[in-house]
């Protein structure tokens, strides 16, 4: 089952001609850079250090359960900041799973109102890049350790896979779901605005 609900918007909107207006793109220099600098680091941080790790570690250590332990620890901590931290800073998008008290499973979708909250195209890109790129290079891995049938360390890419996995249909869903919200709300809001128009042309006022 999946639910779709507004959050509240991160950012203040503006004061334009005496009406408040929400900021907005408008793809200038600032706008290329992010607005939260600091989130987008460790969105990035914990998912590259768990890659590099994996990658590296036998230079240094020839104890797998260390790596294990350091590699999943990593991992983890990359779960959860996504899941709950810069997904919501960086593209106003939230999810997570209800057991239900009948044991059904639930998802739920959250995402911020668009027509109040700015969205920085540098954040969005961090985001969806680094989110999606470290998972692909998990599937990689997975198929070279089949390739040579070391189990041991295709269970630490298992775990990566589905930690990073559980994220990227997470937020593809919410995504999906809340363009579907948002053009809805666009539609609506340009059939008022033709409704009026016509009404104003009309040769008789009503």
């Amino acid at each position: 089952k999946f639910l779709l609900r507004p959050v509240p918007s991160f950012v203040r909107p503006v004061r334009a001609a005496g009406r408040m207006q929400p900021a907005l793109e408008d793809g200038g220099a600032l706008d290329r850079k992010c607005d939260n600098p600091q989130v987008a680091f460790f969105h990035l941080f914990f998912r590259t250090a768990a890659l590099l790790t994996y990658i590296f570690c036998t230079w240094f250590s020839a104890n797998f359960v260390m790596i294990f332990i350091v590699c999943v620890l990593l991992l983890a901590l990359d779960f959860w900041t996504v899941k709950n931290v810069s997904g919501r800073l960086l593209v106003g998008l939230r999810w997570w799973n209800e057991i239900m008290p009948d044991g059904s499973s639930e998802w739920r979708f959250e995402c911020a109102d668009m027509s109040q909250r700015r969205v920085n195209s540098m954040d969005s890109t961090v985001f969806w890049v680094g989110l999606l790129a470290p998972a692909a290079m998990w599937a990689l891995f997975a198929l070279g350790a089949l390739l040579r049938l070391n189990f041991e360390w295709l269970l630490i890419v298992a775990v990566a896979l589905g930690l990073n996995g559980a994220n990227v249909v997470g937020y593809l869903r919410c995504r999906k779901d809340s363009g579907a919200n948002f053009k809805g709300m666009v539609a609506e809001a340009g059939a008022s605005a033709g409704m009026g128009s016509l009404l104003r042309n009309l040769p008789f006022s009503l």
